[in-house]
């Protein structure tokens, strides 16, 4: 089944991964109605949720005001429910996907948004905090992050995750670096290279993931 769904599923995985959103839709709809999507994830271990759920809480408030971008089915929205987090808020592509993330009870609202989209239908400094784990990879720019910046109260945070073969593939690291330069924002928190997803078969150990924070200025 989970080869099956890897196969189905090919512009979301792996070095063949799709920047375009049509793609990214459809793969991800795909994915969602095989009723399999969460289970398929702890199948391979995927602790991304959790982990940036618990980084969330090292530097944003229970009481903020949180965006989950690119939520999904609503993983790191229940992990930061289950901390003790209220006021979450999520958006996603996938009407599929959104439609899973409703069941859980961890949103204060959920939206349908195609990120690539700029600019985003959010108004400037609404969060107090964004949460964006596991879908920098769709992202050929880091418009995306700018826009996040946008609609972060100054102060607030951007909590976000990207693989580590992009970030050398792309020297990622210097795009990060330049949205300092600009003012945008400052990094406070950054990790090594951590186990992405384990158990895929095309992961393994050779794909990694690393998550940071950042503070809007």
């Amino acid at each position: 089944m989970r080869e099956k769904i890897i196969n189905e599923t090919p512009e979301i995985w792996g070095e063949e991964y799709s920047t375009k959103s049509a793609a990214v839709e459809r793969d991800y709809d795909k994915f969602a109605k095989t009723g399999a999507y969460d289970e398929t994830f702890t199948e391979w271990n995927y602790v991304g949720p959790e982990t940036a759920a618990a980084i969330v809480r090292n530097y944003v408030p229970l009481s903020s005001t949180i965006m989950d971008a690119a939520c999904g089915s609503g993983l790191t929205g229940t992990a930061l429910r289950n901390l003790g987090y209220k006021d979450i808020h999520g958006m996603d592509i996938s009407r599929s996907l959104l439609k899973l993330a409703e069941k859980t009870g961890a949103y204060s609202s959920l939206r349908r948004v195609d990120m690539q989209v700029i600019p985003l239908p959010i108004n400037d400094d609404t969060y107090d905090a964004v949460n964006f784990i596991g879908a920098l990879t769709y992202f050929e720019t880091n418009e995306v992050l700018k826009e996040l910046c946008r609609i972060v109260r100054a102060k607030g945070h951007v909590i976000f995750s990207q693989r580590d073969d992009i970030m050398r593939k792309h020297d990622y690291e210097e795009q990060l670096r330049e949205l300092e330069k600009i003012g945008l924002w400052k990094r406070i928190f950054g990790t090594e290279p951590m186990p992405y997803l384990p158990n895929h078969p095309e992961y393994g150990t050779k794909i990694k993931v690393q998550y940071f924070v950042y503070e809007v200025l």
